[in-house]
């Protein structure tokens, strides 16, 4: 599995300057022969891509030489498959990079971290040069479709507006609560500079379609009520309400406060939940949700999570009956025992209730993230999958944990 494409935004990948990316030669690859192509214009996959003439090199070492229709689909094809081959692609020609380049930062990952307490991953291998400091460019933010942002406590609010004012097209959005304050800000500069130019709506001419495409919010942080009021009513540039948008969102921490704003999310229709972090024990009160989220009236999924690790290594989610005071005597069952009665009586509970394991043990949170937003499966088709089968958290230990005694 690809790593998830990381930005650290002390060096932000000082291995390949983003702003040098257009500037390669055509004809990388020449080996000599000449072959013209026609005068034409071919569009890709992505229909706001067109490839001219002048987009394609001079000769090309293929003998005898593919239609270029053909050779288009083959390289795009490849640059879907893998983070490492879309950025192999981008290197071949700059018409190919113009194909390579919507899958090779579809997800991106931003985090203000120090550069010499990470590694810092570029388009094509590790950084092993000086730090720059140059910004997200505008025409690679705008490929941008999955943005996952830690910054927030460690940055700027100017450089977290940069950030999301360079991913104009963004549909999923994962961060932590805190940000949604700058989320309001870099809203508010639109709509003030809206006014000034007399634009406003989808039919206005309004060419900076910020947050338009945004369904899908990750909150990765515990959020509390106060930090979703002043959302109450926000628009974005094309005239609709940010929070009216909304139709997806995940929950990953709520340890220190239970609260979900399913109640400014008035077109929620699947919402996900760490379960372990409500603080209901497996076989006592198993289904402890927050208060008012299955009387939402357009709810069709509630996806709880079960963290694999911290399930399997915490023996108080396994209790399953206290002794009488002072005895000493605690009844375990086993990993696989509880997991499998919470799926049953979460299914008896309400048809729109799932229970899934995520993260599995070997992948954590951003790598889930990841692999779903290129194309693997979500929460959501993950738990639709798993809906009725027995087999699903099978391969959870059958025994009680070491140390812990019957």
């Amino acid at each position: 599995m690809s790593k998830p494409h990381i930005i650290h935004e002390d060096a932000f990948f000082a291995s390949l300057p983003l702003s040098d990316y257009p500037a390669l030669p055509s004809n990388v690859g020449n080996r000599g022969r000449t072959p013209i192509f026609p005068r034409m214009a071919l569009t890709s996959s992505d229909s706001s891509m067109i490839l001219g003439e002048t987009d394609f090199p001079s000769t090309l070492p293929l003998e005898p030489p593919l239609p270029l229709e053909i050779l288009m689909q083959i390289l795009e094809y490849t640059a879907s498959l893998s983070r490492p081959s879309a950025a192999s692609v981008s290197l071949v020609s700059a018409w190919a990079r113009k194909l390579a380049l919507p899958h090779l930062f579809r997800a991106l990952v931003h985090r203000k971290v120090p550069l010499a307490n990470v590694t810092v991953l570029s388009a094509t291998r590790s950084a092993s040069l000086p730090a720059s400091r140059t910004p997200l460019p505008t025409h690679l933010g705008q490929y941008v479709r999955a943005l996952w942002t830690e910054s927030i406590g460690m940055a700027s609010p100017t450089s977290e507006m940069d950030i999301f004012r360079a991913c104009p097209a963004v549909e999923h959005l994962a961060l932590p609560a805190p940000a949604l304050r700058t989320l309001y800000m870099v809203c508010q500069t639109f709509d003030k500079h809206d006014r000034v130019h007399g634009r406003r709506g989808p039919g206005s001419g309004n060419t900076l379609p910020f947050l338009s495409a945004l369904r899908e919010v990750t909150l990765l942080s515990h959020t509390l009520r106060y930090e979703w009021h002043f959302l109450v009513g926000l628009r974005i540039p094309d005239g609709r309400t940010l929070l009216g948008n909304i139709t997806h969102l995940r929950m990953l921490d709520m340890q220190i406060s239970a609260y979900v704003p399913h109640a400014h999310l008035s077109n929620l229709t699947h919402l996900a939940l760490p379960y372990l972090d409500l603080g209901a024990n497996i076989s006592h009160d198993l289904l402890r949700l927050p208060e008012g989220v299955l009387e939402h009236p357009k709810l069709k999924m509630v996806v709880l999570t079960v963290d694999e690790r911290k399930y399997l290594h915490n023996p108080w989610y396994h209790i399953v009956r206290y002794s009488a005071a002072g005895t000493g005597n605690v009844r375990y069952s086993s990993p696989r025992e509880s997991f499998r009665e919470l799926v049953k009586q979460a299914h008896l509970k309400d048809k729109r209730v799932h229970v899934i394991l995520s993260p599995r043990i070997g992948q954590s949170a951003v790598d889930e993230w990841d692999a779903a937003a290129r194309g693997g499966e979500s929460i959501w088709e993950i738990a639709e999958r798993v809906r009725g089968d027995e087999q699903y958290g099978m391969e959870l230990p059958s025994t009680y944990a070491p140390g812990i005694r019957r």
